[in-house]
């Protein structure tokens, strides 16, 4: 178990933002997950979890204790029954080598996206509304840890997700692993969708600064449209990418903040449904 004190963020979430947390513990297994969270249960003391860092803006400062998770379970092994077991802390781009060494295809669409196998299921990441095809499509059983009592437990199948959402997003629970059952497909094909996506990525997406990804998971399009190029202090929201909000020039969390709480009121005016994606640390 590593254990940080007063460390600066800045490497550990994608809009880079400095932020100092006080303390900050990194297991390096399951058992010392384990152990850090009946520590703090039985402290009392209400903890963050932080995975790959997208989605998440940081305060200045963070006095609750956070818990990384990119560590603890790094494993993979393929089943003679055709399914790859992917612990969480597995980044994306990992995991489709992997695949790709088994001739499995079918998530090559999360290619450019800076996540943990954790958090895709938990954010259950996929192409968009409109294309229906998420990480969920390919889900045998997740392996998880209820916090409340401490117990380690199994969701087979994949009912209960839906777009950008979860089982896990209403429960109070930790992903360990999961297990997928991908789609049988030739390296090549699956060599060539990836190139695809980055070079969509690179065309669409303003991935030259440092972002923290999909502000707003249900929006209005027009809104987000005539939202472009908005911009407060070091943070702007892309002139290029819809619902993108990018840190042009050492952007601190109160500018995000500014452009998020402008887009609100611009929702609430036209009677637009909103939910916001990002989650703030403090």
């Amino acid at each position: 178990m590593k254990i940080y004190n007063e460390i600066d963020l800045y490497r550990y979430n994608t809009m880079k933002l400095h932020s100092i947390a006080r303390i900050m513990y990194e297991p390096e297994n399951v058992d010392e997950l384990l152990a850090i969270f009946r520590k703090l249960k039985k402290e009392g003391t209400a903890f963050y979890l932080l995975s790959a860092g997208s989605n998440i803006v940081f305060g200045a400062r963070i006095e609750r204790p956070i818990v990384y998770l990119m560590s603890f379970n790094t494993n993979m092994s393929f089943g003679e029954d055709g399914t790859l077991e992917c612990g969480a802390s597995v980044r994306i781009q990992s995991l489709l080598e992997k695949m790709k060494e088994f001739s499995l295809g079918g998530i090559e669409y999360l290619a450019s996206v800076p996540s943990s196998v954790g958090g895709a299921v938990y954010m259950n990441a996929g192409r968009g509304r409109k294309m229906k095809r998420s990480i969920s499509d390919y889900i045998e059983s997740v392996r998880y840890l209820d916090v409340a009592d401490m117990q380690i437990k199994n969701i087979y199948g994949n009912d209960g997700y839906l777009y950008r959402t979860s089982p896990f997003q209403s429960l109070n629970t930790v992903i360990l692993s999961a297990r997928f059952k991908f789609v049988k497909q030739d390296v090549d094909i699956t060599n060539r969708l990836i190139k695809e996506r980055l070079v969509y990525s690179q065309r669409y997406l303003s991935a030259d600064k440092p972002s923290c990804g999909s502000v707003f998971c249900l929006m209005n399009p027009v809104i987000m449209r005539l939202l472009r190029g908005t911009g407060y202090g070091g943070a702007i929201f892309s002139k290029k990418t819809s619902n993108w909000i990018s840190n042009i020039d050492n952007a601190k969390v109160g500018d995000i903040e500014v452009l998020i709480g402008k887009a609100i009121r611009w929702h609430k005016v036209f009677f637009s449904k909103y939910k916001v994606e990002i989650r703030f640390f403090r």
